[in-house]
């Protein structure tokens, strides 16, 4: 895409930039699972590690009868404390 500004936008533009949207976007499951993996062997002084601990919350939410949206959500509730550990 060539614009500096949405609105000067083309058609052109846009079939350009959904091109490489795809790839990027078809990538999701690897960069979610990615950052699950970042969490293994992170235990910040807790007896398990994140990723024990979330694997844990999903199946406590799953066994508890929650839906798949909350069932994953519970999995990923901690991916972002490896970006923002104090926010």
């Amino acid at each position: 895409a060539t614009f500096r500004h949405m609105e000067h936008g083309t058609h052109e533009d846009w079939a350009a930039i959904s091109a490489e949207f795809m790839p990027f976007a078809r990538a999701l499951p690897d960069r979610v699972l990615a950052h699950l993996r970042l969490l293994d062997g992170d235990c910040g002084g807790f007896p398990v590690d994140r990723l024990t601990h979330s694997l844990q919350t999903a199946t406590l939410a799953h066994r508890d009868g929650q839906d798949e949206e909350y069932v994953v959500c519970a999995l990923l509730h901690d991916i972002g404390d490896t970006l923002g550990s104090f926010n």
